[in-house]
Parts: C-alpha cells; structure tokens; sequence
C-alpha cells in the first residue's frame, strides 16, 4: 500500500470483504473524511487488522465506552457548573387562563407589562402568562394584534 491512507474501497479490494464489512472493519480508525467516505491511516489500519485477528476485538469497544464516558462527564460537569433555572410554581398554573392571570400582569393590543417585587415573583408570572398563552394562543393574539 503505496498511501499513507487507506478507503473502503481499498480495504473491500484487499480482503475481498463486501461495502458494509469495510465499513465496519475501518470505523474505530477513521481520521479523515474526503466526502462521505473515510479514510484510514495505513498504520492504524494495519495494528487494526492485527487486533481483529487476534481476536481483541473488544478493545475498540472498550475505548468506545470510555469516548462516551468521557463525554456524558464532561456534560455533567457543565451541568452543574450552569444548572438550569427552576421555576417553583403552583400545579394550577397549567391551567392558566389569560383572563385571570396574577396581578401585575396585563396583556394588551401590542403590549405586555409584568409588575414584580422579586425575581421568583417575575419568573411565576411569566411561567403562568406563558402557559394562559399556550393553552388558549388563539386569544391571545387577537388581544394582541393591532387591528
């Protein structure tokens, strides 16, 4: 093998192995992409053969399994570091009408005001005109439209 790469095509020509079986054999080593195809590096791909014929074939999952560790503990890490913001609110508010919704917050024709002491006040307010304007939108953008 004259490259330094090695394609699917190459690898079904070498072990007279079908499109799919390449695929399989050559995905733990790809490194590059030209298109949608994948290339190998020769080298990686000969230790690859080596370990398939010796029948270690478990070591690539191994550090498959070790990728995606590392990677759900760096989204947990980010997790904790920006946890989400968590709105405390009563189980009535799913119903929420726009007709009645707290004081302090009013709807009109291109305008919405929401009046608040606290932040968590201002939050609740807006979790419930949020879902009043889910639950019935239609209303809500005819109050809400300039005619």
């Amino acid at each position: 093998m004259p490259r330094p790469f090695v394609d699917r095509a190459t690898v079904e020509f070498l072990l007279g192995v079908k499109k799919r079986r390449a695929q399989q054999i050559m995905a733990p080593c790809i490194t590059e992409r030209v298109g949608s195809n994948g290339l190998v590096n020769r080298d990686a791909f000969i230790d690859r053969l080596r370990t398939l014929a010796e029948g270690d074939d478990g070591s690539f999952e191994v550090k498959r399994r070790r990728r995606v560790a590392d990677l759900i503990d760096g989204l947990r890490r980010e997790r904790l570091t920006r946890p989400q913001l968590l709105v405390a609110a009563p189980i009535r508010v799913v119903d929420q009408k726009l007709e009645n919704l707290p004081d302090g917050v009013h709807v009109h024709t291109g305008r919405i005001v929401v009046e608040f002491d606290e932040p968590q006040e201002a939050l609740e307010k807006l979790l419930a005109l949020a879902m009043a304007i889910s639950n019935d939108f239609e209303r809500f953008e005819s109050s809400t439209r300039n005619s």
